[in-house]
């Protein structure tokens, strides 16, 4: 059995998956790969969980590129920890660099922290086996905000820097405003999950669309996409809103809603 499964969801044939040549490289052989094209992320990461023969299981996207010596860390880490969020790096001198990828980098120092990312992180199988998996009525958007609250109810995640991933955040403004858009269309569900009823929602839109800061800043260029970022993200919930409330609310918010493996 090998000591380390990455599970990977794409949609690629195997030889376009560029994180594979990246994992190739490193010093540390002792891992399995699960590709999985199933239709969505979470479907291909809960598929992935149930093929996988360990029980140290690293979760990477396909365009991820982990450095040298990457999974060997990742299985020391996992001696003691039980949930892993890595350093993810936007390789890129772009407009993306800096504040609109302030979340990947969780910083110098080893400690706990309340989030990882999909790119880029560990969860051990018994932690899935308390909390179930990855929350399928999220296709994509948001998934790993679910994952770490409910996960964060059994275990703590620790943020290792020396688990370092290089990670475009987006390839262009479009590609910047199209994830927005989509990730917050699964905004409105992860509310309701939480507790919070439809006039609470409605207020955190239009707060969060009409606060001054969101839309002002140095240098001008970045505040320019970081407002366009949140009127594609306003857009996103309202839609997200709006199916949620044609669907009638056929989307069970319950926490163990569709995260059963």
């Amino acid at each position: 059995m090998p000591d380390i499964s990455v599970v990977i969801p794409t949609l690629k044939p195997p030889d376009e998956v560029e994180c594979l040549d990246y994992l190739a490289e490193g010093s540390f052989s002792d891992y399995e790969v699960c590709l999985q094209s199933e239709s969505t992320a979470t479907s291909a990461r809960n598929a992935g969980i149930e093929r996988a023969e360990a029980d140290k299981l690293v979760f990477l996207d396909d365009d991820s590129r982990p450095r040298d010596g990457y999974l060997a860390r990742m299985s020391e880490v996992f001696e003691t920890e039980t949930a892993v969020a890595g350093r993810t790096v936007h390789p890129r001198d772009d407009v993306f660099a800096g504040k609109l990828t302030g979340h990947y980098d969780f910083g110098d120092e080893p400690r706990y922290v309340t989030r990882f990312w999909g790119c880029n992180m560990g969860v051990h199988r018994d932690v899935f086996d308390e909390i179930g998996g990855w929350d399928e009525a999220i296709p994509w958007g948001h998934e790993e905000v679910d994952l770490a609250e409910r996960t964060l109810t059994v275990s703590p995640i620790y943020y290792d820097p020396e688990l370092v991933v290089d990670h475009p955040y987006a390839d262009s403004v479009t590609d910047y405003l199209t994830k927005t858009y989509r990730q917050e269309r699964e905004q409105p569900y992860l509310w309701s999950k939480s507790g919070r009823n439809r006039r609470e929602q409605w207020l955190a839109i239009a707060g969060d669309a009409l606060t001054p800061a969101n839309y002002l800043g140095v240098p001008v260029r970045s505040a320019l996409l970081h407002g366009a970022g949140t009127l594609a993200r306003a857009a996103g919930r309202i839609s997200g809103m709006r199916r949620h409330e044609a669907a009638g609310n056929d989307r069970d918010p319950s926490p163990t809603a569709s995260a059963e493996r």
